[in-house]
C-alpha cells in the first residue's frame, strides 16, 4: 500500500512538471534547454536530453541547455532549473538570430530602442529599467513626438527616474556602463554587437519591424518577457492584443474584397508633397478591411518605405488616402496637410480625391507605437466601413488600450486631443 502510494505520488509530481502553467513555459522557444524544439520548455526537454546522452535521440541545438558546447547531464540539471524558474544564466537566440546568455534574475535594464522601451513599460517592467532611448542627446530627457503618451507611464515619471542614453548607433556606452544594467536591449544586430563589446554587457536585439497580424511582433514581446522574466505578464499582454483585434477582424473577414475600400498610405509627412509619394505596408489598413493599393509593388513586403510616382498613385486611383501627421503633434507648416493633398491639381482625378476622403492616421513613430496600434486599426474600421462600426466608441477603446499598455487613466484622450484631428474625427461620430 505504501509503495502504491508512493507511485502515485510520484506520477502526479510528473503530471504536475509536465503540465503547470508556471512550469511548462509556451512562449518565446529559441531557449537553451527546448531540447525537443516543440516550443514548450518542460519535463520533455530533460527526457529528449537523457535520451540524446545514451544515443537514442538526435542532438539539437537547444539540448546543450548550459551552451557548454556539448550535451552531458549537466543539460539536464540546467533544463530542471529553467522550468522551476531557478536558473542562474539564460541562453538564447535573439531576434537578431544572436546567442546570448543572461544572468537570472534581472534587476536593471537598458534599453536603446525605444520600440523595447513600450514593450517593456506594457510588461510592467518600469522598475527594472534604468536606462532607454529618447532622444538623440544622450542624458537630455525630451518628451518628443516619438515619446508622447510613454512620458505618463510609471507614475508619470519615467522622463525622471529613466536616463535618456541617447538614439541608435549614437548611445553613450560609458553613460550606460555606470547605470549597471544586468542586461542591454538593442534595436539592431550591427549596434547590439559594438555595443556589447564596448559595455561587456550581454546585448539582446529585440527590435521586430514587421506586421501586427504576423507572428513576429508577438515574439519580440515573447522574448522580452523572457528576458526580463516576465513571461506570465507577456503571456497576457499578447492574449489580450489577440482579443481587441479580433473585435475588429471578426467583422472584416466576412466582408468581401469587392466591398472593401481601396487605399493609399503616405507614410512620411515631412518635406511637404515629397513625403506624399513615399508608401509602405501597414497592416492595419488590411486588418480593417481595406485594401493597401501598394500591395503588388516588388518592395511591399520590406520594412523601409518606397518611393512611387504621383502618376502611379493617380493610375491606382485609391478610394481613401491616408496621409501621416506625426504622432502626437497637429499638422504645420512644415508637413503634408490634407488641403495639400486635395488642391493639387495632378490628383483631381483621383477618387479619394473627388470625394473628399483623404484622412491623417498616426502610423509608425520609432518603429510601430504598440499602445496606439489596436487603436488606430478601430480608427481606419470605423473610415472604411462606418455602418459596421458605428456602435465601437473609439474614444473609449482607445483609452482601455492605453491603459492596458502604460497604467494611465485617459491617454487616448489626451492623445486625440494633442493631434487635433482625432478629436475632430471622434467628435464627428457623435
Amino acid at each position: 500500500m505504501k509503495m502504491k502510494m508512493l507511485v502515485l505520488v510520484g506520477i502526479a509530481a510528473c503530471v504536475l512538471l509536465l503540465t503547470s502553467p508556471a512550469l511548462a513555459s509556451a512562449g518565446y522557444s529559441k531557449i537553451y534547454g527546448n531540447a525537443n524544439e516543440d516550443d514548450i520548455l518542460d519535463m520533455r526537454d530533460v527526457t529528449y536530453i537523457k535520451l540524446v546522452i545514451f544515443g537514442k535521440k538526435p542532438a539539437t541545438t537547444f539540448a546543450d541547455a548550459n551552451y557548454d558546447g556539448k550535451i552531458s547531464m549537466l543539460d539536464v540539471g540546467q533544463t530542471k532549473l529553467i522550468i522551476l524558474g531557478k536558473e542562474k544564466t539564460l541562453t538564447i537566440v535573439d531576434i537578431g538570430d544572436r546567442t546570448v546568455t543572461v544572468p537570472r534574475p534581472i534587476e536593471r535594464v537598458v534599453s536603446c530602442a525605444l520600440p523595447c522601451t513600450r514593450v517593456i513599460v506594457a510588461l510592467e517592467g518600469c522598475d527594472q529599467l534604468v536606462g532607454s532611448e529618447f532622444s538623440r542627446t544622450p542624458g537630455v530627457p525630451s518628451i518628443g513626438p516619438c515619446i508622447g503618451e510613454l512620458a505618463f507611464a510609471c507614475d508619470g515619471e519615467i522622463l525622471e527616474k529613466v536616463t535618456n542614453v541617447g538614439w541608435g548607433s549614437a548611445v553613450n556606452a560609458e553613460l550606460i556602463v555606470s547605470l549597471k544594467p544586468d542586461v542591454i536591449i538593442a534595436g539592431r544586430v550591427a549596434n547590439a554587437d559594438a555595443l556589447q563589446e564596448k559595455t561587456d554587457v550581454p546585448v539582446v536585439t529585440g527590435r521586430y519591424q514587421g506586421y501586427l497580424g504576423g507572428p513576429g511582433f508577438y515574439n519580440q514581446i515573447e522574448l522580452i518577457g523572457t528576458v526580463l522574466g516576465k513571461e506570465k505578464e507577456a503571456e497576457e499582454l499578447i492574449l489580450y492584443m489577440k482579443e481587441k483585434i479580433a473585435e475588429v477582424t471578426d467583422v472584416t473577414s466576412e466582408i468581401p474584397n469587392s466591398k472593401k475600400p481601396r487605399v493609399y498610405f503616405a507614410a512620411r509627412d515631412g518635406g511637404r508633397m515629397g513625403g506624399f509619394t513615399k508608401t509602405g505596408y501597414y497592416d492595419a489598413i488590411d486588418l480593417a478591411g481595406g485594401i493597401n493599393v501598394a500591395k503588388d509593388c516588388p518592395l511591399f513586403d520590406t520594412y523601409c518605405e518606397f518611393d512611387v510616382s504621383k502618376e502611379q498613385i493617380i493610375a491606382w486611383n485609391p478610394d481613401i488616402i491616408l496621409q501621416k501627421c506625426h504622432t502626437s503633434n497637429p499638422p504645420s507648416a512644415t508637413q503634408i496637410t490634407i488641403e495639400d493633398i486635395l488642391e493639387d491639381p495632378l490628383l483631381q482625378t483621383v477618387n479619394a480625391v473627388k470625394n473628399g476622403s483623404v484622412y491623417y492616421c498616426g502610423a509608425t513613430a520609432r518603429g510601430y507605437p504598440i499602445q496606439r496600434y489596436i487603436p488606430e486599426t478601430m480608427y481606419f474600421a470605423k473610415l472604411f466601413h462606418p455602418e459596421k462600426f458605428k456602435d465601437l466608441n473609439l474614444e473609449k477603446e482607445g483609452n482601455e488600450v492605453m491603459e492596458r499598455f502604460f497604467k494611465a487613466d485617459g491617454l487616448y484622450t489626451w492623445y486625440a486631443d494633442e493631434t487635433g484631428w482625432l478629436r475632430d474625427f471622434i467628435e464627428s461620430q457623435e
